[in-house]
Protein backbone atom coordinates (compact mmCIF):
# COMPACT_ATOMS: atom_id res chain seq x y z
CA UNK A 1 0.00 0.00 0.00
CA UNK A 2 0.97 3.62 -0.60
CA UNK A 3 1.91 5.86 2.12
CA UNK A 4 -0.98 8.13 0.53
CA UNK A 5 -3.48 5.62 0.50
CA UNK A 6 -2.58 4.14 4.45
CA UNK A 7 -3.05 7.96 5.58
CA UNK A 8 -6.71 8.25 3.96
CA UNK A 9 -7.45 4.62 5.25
CA UNK A 10 -6.31 5.63 8.97
CA UNK A 11 -7.84 9.27 8.43
CA UNK A 12 -11.26 7.32 7.70
CA UNK A 13 -11.12 4.85 10.59
CA UNK A 14 -10.17 7.90 13.07
CA UNK A 15 -13.15 10.17 11.74
CA UNK A 16 -15.47 6.72 12.12
CA UNK A 17 -14.53 5.91 15.22
CA UNK A 18 -14.83 9.68 16.33
CA UNK A 19 -18.33 9.83 14.78
CA UNK A 20 -19.62 6.56 16.49
CA UNK A 21 -18.58 7.59 19.81
CA UNK A 22 -20.47 11.05 19.39
CA UNK A 23 -23.32 9.51 17.91
CA UNK A 24 -23.56 6.80 20.75
CA UNK A 25 -22.67 9.80 23.44
CA UNK A 26 -25.60 11.54 21.92
CA UNK A 27 -28.27 9.11 22.30
CA UNK A 28 -27.21 7.71 25.45
CA UNK A 29 -26.71 11.04 27.49
CA UNK A 30 -28.59 13.77 26.19
CA UNK A 31 -31.77 15.23 25.35
CA UNK A 32 -33.20 18.43 23.70
CA UNK A 33 -35.90 19.27 25.45
CA UNK A 34 -38.47 22.59 25.21
CA UNK A 35 -38.87 24.28 28.54
CA UNK A 36 -41.18 26.99 30.08
CA UNK A 37 -40.21 30.52 31.33
CA UNK A 38 -41.99 31.20 34.49
CA UNK A 39 -43.27 34.69 35.61
CA UNK A 40 -40.07 35.52 37.27
CA UNK A 41 -37.80 34.98 34.00
CA UNK A 42 -36.80 31.22 35.41
CA UNK A 43 -36.46 28.46 32.65
CA UNK A 44 -37.81 25.41 34.55
CA UNK A 45 -36.44 21.69 34.24
CA UNK A 46 -38.26 18.93 35.91
CA UNK A 47 -35.36 17.41 37.47
CA UNK A 48 -37.03 13.96 36.17
CA UNK A 49 -35.64 14.86 32.70
CA UNK A 50 -32.34 13.88 33.97
CA UNK A 51 -33.52 10.27 34.51
CA UNK A 52 -32.34 7.58 32.53
CA UNK A 53 -34.10 4.40 33.73
CA UNK A 54 -31.96 1.33 33.59
CA UNK A 55 -33.28 -1.91 34.56
CA UNK A 56 -32.20 -2.85 37.20
CA UNK A 57 -31.07 0.97 38.68
CA UNK A 58 -31.89 4.65 38.05
CA UNK A 59 -29.09 6.38 36.62
CA UNK A 60 -28.51 10.09 35.16
CA UNK A 61 -28.12 11.83 32.10
CA UNK A 62 -24.92 13.89 32.36
CA UNK A 63 -26.48 16.78 30.90
CA UNK A 64 -29.33 18.37 28.66
CA UNK A 65 -29.81 20.82 26.23
CA UNK A 66 -32.91 23.10 26.79
CA UNK A 67 -34.50 25.85 24.89
CA UNK A 68 -36.86 28.07 24.58
CA UNK A 69 -38.94 30.12 21.98
CA UNK A 70 -38.14 33.27 24.03
CA UNK A 71 -34.22 32.83 23.42
CA UNK A 72 -32.17 33.12 20.76
CA UNK A 73 -29.69 30.10 22.26
CA UNK A 74 -30.06 27.19 23.86
CA UNK A 75 -28.75 26.27 27.19
CA UNK A 76 -26.61 23.05 28.01
CA UNK A 77 -27.18 21.97 32.04
CA UNK A 78 -24.67 19.55 33.03
CA UNK A 79 -25.86 17.41 36.41
CA UNK A 80 -22.32 17.15 38.85
CA UNK A 81 -24.42 15.93 41.77
CA UNK A 82 -28.35 15.82 42.74
CA UNK A 83 -27.50 19.43 44.40
CA UNK A 84 -24.77 20.38 41.97
CA UNK A 85 -25.69 21.66 38.04
CA UNK A 86 -24.17 24.09 35.83
CA UNK A 87 -26.36 26.18 32.96
CA UNK A 88 -24.50 27.67 30.52
CA UNK A 89 -25.43 29.52 27.58
CA UNK A 90 -24.66 27.83 24.34
CA UNK A 91 -22.87 31.01 22.46
CA UNK A 92 -19.41 31.05 21.54
CA UNK A 93 -17.82 34.39 23.42
CA UNK A 94 -15.97 34.60 20.04
CA UNK A 95 -17.93 35.54 17.38
CA UNK A 96 -21.92 34.29 18.75
CA UNK A 97 -22.01 31.29 16.84
CA UNK A 98 -24.34 28.85 18.74
CA UNK A 99 -21.79 25.65 20.19
CA UNK A 100 -22.24 22.05 19.60
CA UNK A 101 -22.38 19.50 22.86
CA UNK A 102 -20.52 16.42 22.41
CA UNK A 103 -19.97 15.28 26.17
CA UNK A 104 -18.13 17.36 28.25
CA UNK A 105 -16.80 19.37 25.47
CA UNK A 106 -18.57 22.49 24.14
CA UNK A 107 -17.29 23.10 20.62
CA UNK A 108 -17.76 26.15 18.28
CA UNK A 109 -18.54 25.21 14.50
CA UNK A 110 -16.68 28.12 13.29
CA UNK A 111 -13.40 28.48 14.60
CA UNK A 112 -13.14 25.90 16.68
CA UNK A 113 -13.16 27.12 20.16
CA UNK A 114 -14.31 24.86 22.98
CA UNK A 115 -15.20 25.34 26.17
CA UNK A 116 -15.64 22.89 29.36
CA UNK A 117 -18.66 22.14 31.39
CA UNK A 118 -17.94 24.93 33.94
CA UNK A 119 -17.68 27.70 30.64
CA UNK A 120 -14.25 28.35 30.80
CA UNK A 121 -12.05 28.49 27.61
CA UNK A 122 -10.04 25.31 26.79
CA UNK A 123 -9.06 26.09 22.85
CA UNK A 124 -9.16 29.71 21.27
CA UNK A 125 -9.97 32.14 19.24
CA UNK A 126 -12.49 32.83 22.31
CA UNK A 127 -10.71 34.22 24.91
CA UNK A 128 -13.49 35.14 27.09
CA UNK A 129 -15.91 31.94 29.48
CA UNK A 130 -19.43 31.23 28.31
CA UNK A 131 -22.42 32.77 30.29
CA UNK A 132 -23.15 30.58 33.44
CA UNK A 133 -26.96 31.12 34.72
CA UNK A 134 -27.79 31.05 38.19
CA UNK A 135 -28.99 27.92 39.18
CA UNK A 136 -31.37 26.57 42.32
CA UNK A 137 -32.74 23.22 43.00
CA UNK A 138 -36.35 23.26 44.27
CA UNK A 139 -38.03 20.38 45.34
CA UNK A 140 -38.79 18.28 41.61
CA UNK A 141 -37.24 20.93 39.10
CA UNK A 142 -34.49 23.73 38.53
CA UNK A 143 -35.03 27.21 38.25
CA UNK A 144 -32.50 29.17 35.81
CA UNK A 145 -32.74 32.46 36.05
CA UNK A 146 -32.49 34.07 33.09
CA UNK A 147 -32.09 38.02 33.98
Amino acid sequence: MKRQQFLQQCGFTCLGILGLGALAESCTTSRHLQMPINGHNQLQVPLSAFIAEKKDSTQYKRYLVVSNERLNYPIVIYRESAADYTALLLRCSHQYNELNVAGALLTCPAHGSEFNTKGEVVQGPADAPLRVFPVKVEEKSLLIDLA
